[in-house]
């Protein structure tokens, strides 16, 4: 379970992230210094607008909307999952075929994706048909019919949904720790339970969408598009300036959660409180992010070079080689969002080999609070996260949506040479400084397979 750095990481890019487009093939004049430019702006119906123009002849185009699992309650509990697989369907002005139609006929991609903090379309398409696309795509999110017969017809791609999570372990046990971690808010899941599966109504999404789909909880941003020519799209966009609802604050708690399955491979994770990316927990302030950052990749994110191991280079993978010959997987885990985060450790190994494994790396954080880090590992972890940043910049799917949900977080964008420069300024005080911190605090456990063998929480401190 390699966890690269993702959440943790991109969203303190708060940067103009650059992506490497081809040019334009026609009406666009690259004969002078074009350089592509991030330009924010705030409409008068609400909605704020981000777009990097690279001249490409592919248009990028996300509509993020802070509507997650995180801000479900009891009565809707999974109402974003269901929303996530209604994307496609009827709108008050036209059908799911219709939608889909235009989708075809216009040669795009449309998908939906969901995340505990927010909800996703994204549109690519040729830069000449983004005007027909986007305002299809706008019906769905913002003019949605919601018909009780298309509703029913969902249930089978929800129960879909939740029997391809049975077959993947890590993720179950990523969904388990948040649960355990947090219990609401940021411990609901982004699947919908077997007994909601089916049981929401019209009524009940339309309520949904009027609270959370308002324009103050909305972000619109390109790549590959003409600034103010987005701008004339996105002000056609009708929905509420804003529901006046106040969304409950993100709180650790800890807790152990196992769950047994027919299965002699075990997965189990065990985290404590990490930073959030904005503001302050009750322990963690967003500062430490860089530092937790810096730590993840000295402990280990899964090997960097193909069929090979991280046994020999990270903490964590020569902590659980030396525990045991069989094979296993081990990678720090980190996920932090806006007002709340987890810092750990995920791994997989077999039945009889697991409590080796989790008390291996268990010691082998344990042992960084008396000894630390080295200069050496400091220095190399930089590197490494650096290079990671930049990666991830060349990837246009993750811009889009960093850049909008760093709009939705933080309010803005930064330039990512600053986040390098961040990065550079690191004291190895710093790192050392986090790392007792996140260490020593409560911590979560998740585990699913054959837990025979699997060690309790309480256990692992034995």
């Amino acid at each position: 379970m390699a966890s690269r750095v993702c959440r943790s990481l991109i969203h303190p890019v708060r940067g103009r992230l650059l992506t490497s487009q081809a040019a334009a093939v026609h009406d666009v004049d690259t004969s002078s210094s074009l350089q592509p430019v991030t330009k924010v702006s705030k409409l008068g119906n609400g909605i704020t607008v981000a777009s990097l123009e690279t001249y490409s002849p592919i248009s990028h185009v996300s509509i993020v909307v802070k509507a997650g699992s995180r801000y479900e309650s009891g009565d809707n509990l999974g109402i974003s999952h269901l929303l996530r697989n209604m994307a496609g369907m009827g709108t008050k002005e036209t059908t799911a075929f219709g939608l889909t139609r235009t989708v075809q006929q216009s040669g795009a991609n449309y998908t939906c994706s969901t995340s505990r903090e927010f909800i996703t379309y994204q549109i690519d398409c040729l830069r000449d048909e983004l005007d027909n696309v986007i305002g299809m795509v706008k019906n769905a999110v913002t003019m949605p019919a919601f018909k009780p017969w298309e509703i029913k017809e969902t249930a089978a791609s929800m129960t879909l949904d939740k029997a391809i999570l049975k077959t993947q372990l890590p993720l179950q046990v990523f969904e388990l720790l948040h649960y355990a971690a947090f219990r609401n808010t940021l411990g609901n899941s982004i699947y919908a339970s077997d007994s909601m599966i089916g049981k929401f109504s019209s009524e009940l999404l339309h309520q949904y969408v009027a609270d959370h789909y308002t324009a103050d909880r909305m972000a619109v941003v390109g790549i590959g598009v003409d600034h103010e020519h987005l701008q004339y799209l996105v002000g056609q966009f009708q929905c509420s300036p804003s529901s006046g609802i106040s969304d409950a604050k993100a709180k650790y708690c800890g807790g152990e959660i196992r769950v047994e399955a027919k299965n002699d491979m075990v997965t189990a994770a065990v985290a404590t409180e990490g930073p959030c990316i904005n503001g302050r927990t009750k322990r963690l302030p967003s500062k430490d992010l860089l530092p937790a950052c810096i730590m993840q990749m000295i402990m280990g994110t899964g090997p960097f070079v193909k069929y090979s191991t991280n046994n020999k280079i990270s903490r964590l993978g020569k902590a659980a080689g030396s525990a045991t010959s069989a094979p296993f997987g081990i990678s720090c885990i980190s996920s932090a969002y806006s007002d709340g985060g987890i810092f750990g450790f995920a791994a997989t190994a077999d039945k009889a080999d697991i409590g080796k494994v989790l008390k291996a790396a268990f010691g082998e954080f344990a042992s960084i609070t008396k000894s630390g880090f080295s200069e050496e590992e400091i220095s190399r972890a930089k590197n490494q996260l650096k290079a990671a940043v930049l990666m991830n910049a060349e990837d246009s799917n993750l811009v889009l949506k960093e850049m909008a949900e760093q709009l939705l977080i933080a309010g803005g964008l930064a330039d990512i040479t600053d986040i390098l420069a961040q990065i550079d300024a690191v004291t190895i005080s710093d790192v050392n400084t986090v790392s007792k911190k996140i260490i020593n605090g409560k911590p979560s456990m998740a585990a699913v397979g054959n837990l025979s063998q699997t060690p309790y929480l309480d256990e692992l401190y034995k």
